[in-house]
């Protein structure tokens, strides 16, 4: 018997699923973990993108392209290394507004909406890095952007 709130759950791709078109995943490297959105749980009005960036793959990975969105964003960037958790194990280069940033630490960052991002860049990973971007979907999108 199906459980009332089972359908909240994501713990796979939803089928046919495409990337958001500012994102290039390396196959080898770059594994999806979920994407919430108004597709993969009806009625949300918040996504998110959460993938994995593992070692092993070309020194150097564009995972996004410049962009401007109609709302706002949340990046995180957390690396998987307990002797210290705030050291990425990589080199971000983000380009913000159009201005370089080179990071070495985990962390986050908050995109207004209507400001360009990108492209991002991940070099030298040498321990999985968690990535996630969040973001209003469906309603979501309608009630704050429209």
């Amino acid at each position: 018997m199906a459980r009332k709130y089972e359908k909240l759950f994501v713990t796979k791709n939803t089928p046919g699923y495409k990337n958001l078109a500012y994102i290039n995943p390396n196959a080898k490297t770059t594994k999806r973990i979920a994407c919430i959105d108004q597709n993969s749980v009806k009625g949300a009005e918040f996504g998110c993108e959460n993938i994995w960036l593992l070692p092993g793959g070309p020194k150097e990975q564009k995972i996004m392209d410049a962009n401007t969105q109609k709302h706002d964003r949340y990046f995180g960037f957390f690396s998987f290394y307990y002797d210290n958790i705030r050291d990425l194990c990589a080199e971000m280069e983000v380009y913000i507004g159009g201005e370089k940033h080179l990071v070495k630490e985990s962390g986050a960052m908050f995109i207004p909406a209507g400001l360009e991002v990108g492209p991002l860049t991940f070099r030298n990973i040498t321990k999985p890095i968690f990535f996630t971007i969040e973001f209003p979907c469906g309603e979501g999108l309608k009630k704050k952007y429209q």
